[in-house]
C-alpha cells in the first residue's frame, strides 16, 4: 500500500482578520468550533470576525456571549437577517421569548420563509400567544410538506440495506429490538434499485438502511462500482472490522463520494465498550489506511463518533484528540439519537413524551428531513419511509419489486406519514412519534 504522509493543518496565529476567517472556516468544518472561536476572538471590532464568532458561540451554546455579537452587528446594520434570527435563537434559549418575537416579526417581514416561521412560532409560544404560534408551526411545516408534493412526492435520494447482518452490537444501536440479523440482497434486487435511481431522477445512493454492515456482503464492490458506473454519488457507512489491507486500497479506489467510519473511543476499553465485539488495534490500523489512502482524492473520508451517555462531551473531545494524534483531522461528532424511540438515554422530555440527549425544551416537532428527501430498500426489497432507523419495516410503505418508487411514494401509507408531519400529530405512526431525530 502507498501512504501519503500525513499533514495537520497550520495552526500559526493569523495576523489579519481575512486569514483568521479563512482559518476559522477550516477548523469550523473539521467540527474545531471552539478553536475556530479563539481565532475570532482576536478580531473584536472586524464585523465579519464579530458575526461568525456569534454563530460558532451559538453552536456552543455559550448563549450570553453569543447574543453581545450579534446585538454588536444589528447596531451596525439593523436588518441583518441572520443576526436577527440569531439573537431570537439566543434571547428564547435564555428563557427570553417574548423579547425575541419583535425580532422575529421583523424577520418575517423581510423574508417569511419556513425556518424564520418556525423560530417565531416557537418564540410565541413560549410567550404565551399559542394561536398565533399554532398557525406559523402550521405554515411552517406546510411549506416543506408542500415542496414535497410540487415534485410529486418524488425522492432524490435512496438509502440501500444490501446487508441485513450486523458483525457488532454497539451499545448506541437499537438492536436490542431487531427481529432478525441475516440476509443479504439479491445482485438483481440492486440492479432494479439502480433501475428506479434512473427513473427518479435520483442522484445519491447511501449504502446503509435501518441496520447492517454492508461491507459484510461478498458482492459489495461489484454492487458499489455499478452503482458509481451509472453517475450516482455514491457514499458507504461502515463500521470498518471487514476491512484488509486489499479490501482498503479497493474500496479507496471505487469513485465513491463518502466513505463513513463510525468510530468513538480513545484507547481499547473506550471503544470496545462501545463498539462491542470489534477489535481496536485491527479497526486503528484500517482507519488510518483509508484516511491515508483517500487523502487529497475525490472520496471524503470521514469518520462519524456518535457520542452517548452522560459523558458524551468527554467521549467527543477525547475521540477528536485522539485522532488527530493518528493524522486523521476529518472527525463528525454527533449525539446520538434515540433510534425512533427503541432507545431510552438522556432526559424525558415531557411535552414531547421523548427520550434523548439533546436538548428539546426550545424545539418543536417539523417534517423529518430524510423523510422528505429519501426512501430505505431493504435487502428483500421492502421499501420503508425511513431510511435510518427502521430496522424492522415499522414503516412499510411498499415493495419495490411490487411497484415503482413513484407509485410507491404517492401511496396510502406514504400519505398517512405525510399528513401526520404535517399536522404534527404522530403519535399513531411507528417511531416517528417517539424519535427525536424531527425536531427544530
Amino acid at each position: 500500500m502507498s501512504r501519503r504522509p500525513s499533514r495537520k493543518p497550520t495552526t500559526a496565529r493569523p495576523k489579519t482578520a481575512a486569514e483568521a476567517l479563512g482559518q476559522a472556516q477550516r477548523l469550523s468544518m473539521n467540527q474545531r468550533l471552539e478553536e475556530a472561536e479563539a481565532l475570532l476572538a482576536a478580531f473584536p471590532d472586524h464585523p465579519d470576525c464579530v458575526l461568525h464568532r456569534a454563530a460558532l458561540l451559538a453552536t456552543l451554546e455559550r448563549w450570553a456571549e453569543a447574543e453581545r455579537g450579534f446585538t454588536r452587528i444589528l447596531s451596525m446594520a439593523p436588518n441583518h437577517l441572520d443576526s436577527m434570527m440569531g439573537l431570537a435563537t439566543c434571547l428564547i434559549e435564555q428563557g427570553r421569548a417574548a423579547e425575541a418575537v419583535p425580532l422575529l416579526d421583523a424577520a418575517a417581514r423581510a423574508k417569511s420563509d419556513h425556518r424564520i416561521r418556525y423560530r417565531r412560532a416557537v418564540a410565541l409560544d413560549e410567550a404565551g400567544r399559542q394561536d398565533e404560534a399554532a398557525r406559523d408551526l402550521a405554515a411552517a411545516r406546510g411549506t416543506l410538506v408542500d415542496w414535497l408534493e410540487a415534485r410529486d412526492l418524488a425522492p432524490v435520494e435512496v438509502y440501500v440495506q444490501i446487508a441485513r447482518r450486523c458483525n457488532l452490537r454497539c451499545t448506541m444501536c437499537g438492536h436490542e429490538v431487531w427481529q432478525s440479523n441475516s440476509g443479504f440482497m439479491e445482485p438483481e434486487l440492486f440492479d432494479r434499485v439502480l433501475a428506479e435511481c434512473a427513473a427518479n431522477g435520483v442522484k445519491r445512493l447511501h449504502v446503509l438502511s435501518g441496520q447492517g454492515e454492508p461491507l459484510l456482503h461478498p458482492q459489495v464492490f461489484e454492487m458499489l462500482e455499478k452503482a458509481v458506473a451509472q453517475g450516482l454519488e455514491v457514499g458507504i457507512v461502515t463500521n470498518g472490522t471487514p476491512l484488509t489491507p486489499e479490501r482498503c486500497e479497493r474500496l479507496a479506489g471505487l469513485g465513491l463520494s463518502y466513505i463513513q467510519f463510525s468510530f468513538a473511543g480513545w484507547d481499547k476499553d473506550s471503544y470496545e465498550r462501545t463498539y462491542v465485539g470489534a477489535k481496536f488495534e485491527r479497526v486503528i490500523e484500517n482507519l488510518k489506511r483509508m484516511a491515508a489512502l483517500t487523502q487529497g482524492g475525490k472520496t471524503n473520508f470521514m469518520i462519524k463518533a456518535v457520542c452517548s451517555g452522560d459523558n458524551w462531551a468527554e467521549v467527543r473531545d477525547r475521540t477528536r484528540a485522539f485522532l488527530a494524534e493518528h493524522g486523521v483531522e476529518r472527525v463528525f461528532t454527533v449525539i446520538a439519537n434515540n433510534f425512533g424511540g427503541h432507545v431510552q438515554h438522556g432526559r424525558f422530555f415531557e411535552d414531547h413524551q421523548v427520550w434523548s440527549l439533546k436538548n428539546l425544551a426550545h424545539q418543536r416537532r417539523m417534517p423529518c428531513r430524510v423523510f422528505l428527501k429519501a426512501v430505505g430498500v431493504f435487502c428483500d426489497g421492502t421499501v420503508t419511509a425511513c431510511g435510518c432507523y427502521d430496522s424492522n419495516a415499522e414503516l412499510k410503505i411498499g415493495h419495490i419489486l411490487e411497484n415503482s418508487l413513484a407509485d410507491i411514494r404517492k401511496g396510502a401509507e406514504f400519505r398517512r406519514i405525510l399528513q401526520g408531519f404535517r399536522t404534527g400529530e404522530l403519535a399513531d405512526v411507528p417511531m416517528c412519534g417517539k424519535c427525536d431525530d424531527c425536531f427544530g
